[in-house]
């Protein structure tokens, strides 16, 4: 099948090249380990070669240190409004459970070579939920709320910023050309950005409009207002999920397009054995085939796309979960699931429907 993302024909010799490149394996990050480089596609900053153990240790403690002492600067502002719905943090164990997911989701983050860019936009899908819940239906300001988004995302970007080589320093002639089209094409990401933005929005509409404000109202027991369920729509909430659909391009979207080696396979056929022929093909090897499995397992983009929307959507799950049990007052069990349920349902059709759109 042909590719919605437009050809860009450069260097043809490299083009036709057999030598192949299997970004699965390094969960989607790209690495530069092949030719020397001509151009540069990311500035070439780099963080200090530090032992990893060092190195980790120090975005952990940096990223703590920024959180705290951000927080402690807003504490006359919007802490009031934060303090006013969170519940008292006095046990141990609260304590322990939002710092232990704290620690083992930076570990996580970091064992999956993941960089600053990649972690921003996974903090921004993650933690939104929280947010969102907070300003829909507890009232919090604007303010508030992006005030304590915007050091959540501060305290992780800019330490793995610091010590996290970036995963994406690779060069432009080391790139497929239809990923080289991706890379330098604000178009596609635009029009992907916005794709992925109507999906949450429809996610949410759906919800909203259906069974989510009587079963918040069931589990929720310091629910303020269901005012703004009620003033939302699918135009409003689209524009103001560009934000996620950004975030969920750069995390998922573009790595899955640049692992995929379909191209290349479609061009040469000493690296591509085997032809699929619709006319042929049972519906089995079809649905095989649009799912990007074939008889080598799945491919490099299916790998991909498999691994960082299930990393997607656990994260948005649980980290839903955790922060609204654990910090925000008279939640329950049962209704933060849900809450957390509806986001996990949008991040795996972006998932999905990205895969539709980079296989297409």
């Amino acid at each position: 099948m042909a590719s919605h993302v437009p050809f860009l024909a450069v260097r043809p010799d490299a083009q036709f090249s057999t030598k192949t490149r299997d970004f699965a394996s390094t969960n989607g990050a790209l690495t530069a380990e092949t030719d020397a480089p001509e151009s540069s596609i990311m500035p070439s900053v780099h963080a200090p070669k530090l032992p990893a153990p060092v190195a980790f240790t120090l975005t952990l403690l940096l990223s703590l240190t920024i959180s705290v002492f951000l927080y402690s600067l807003i504490a006359d502002t919007a802490g009031y409004e934060l303090a006013s719905v969170s519940r008292d943090l006095t046990a141990q164990w609260q304590v322990g459970i939002i710092f232990g997911w704290k620690v083992a989701s930076l570990a996580a983050a970091w064992a999956s070579g993941y960089d600053w860019l990649d972690l921003t936009a996974l903090t921004l899908l993650s933690n939104t939920p929280y947010y969102h819940l907070l300003h829909t239906f507890y009232l919090l300001s604007p303010t508030a709320v992006l005030s304590a988004l915007s050091i959540d995302l501060l305290s992780i970007a800019l330490p793995f910023f610091l010590f996290r080589r970036p995963a994406s320093s690779t060069t432009a002639t080391e790139l497929k050309p239809s990923s080289r089209a991706v890379v330098h094409d604000p178009s596609v990401l635009l029009l992907v950005t916005l794709f992925g933005s109507a999906i949450y929005a429809t996610t949410l509409v759906a919800s909203f409009n259906t069974w989510l404000p009587v079963y918040m109202i069931q589990y929720f027991d310091k629910i303020l207002s269901l005012g703004r369920v009620r003033e939302s729509n699918l135009f409003l909430l689209s524009a103001l999920a560009v934000p996620l659909g950004a975030a969920s391009t750069q995390f998922v979207f573009v790595p899955a397009v640049l692992a995929s080696n379909r191209l290349l396979k479609a061009l040469d056929p000493i690296t591509a054995p085997v032809k699929f022929d619709p006319k042929t093909a049972t519906l089995a090897q079809t649905v095989a085939w649009n799912l990007g499995l074939g008889p080598e397992g799945p491919s490099a983009r299916t790998r991909v796309l498999i691994k960082r929307t299930g990393v997607l959507v656990l994260a948005s799950s649980v980290n839903t979960t955790l922060r609204v049990l654990g910090t925000v007052e008279g939640t329950e069990v049962a209704g933060v699931l849900g809450w957390a349920s509806v986001w996990g349902v949008a991040a795996g059709l972006t998932g999905v429907l990205y895969g539709w759109v980079a296989e297409e």
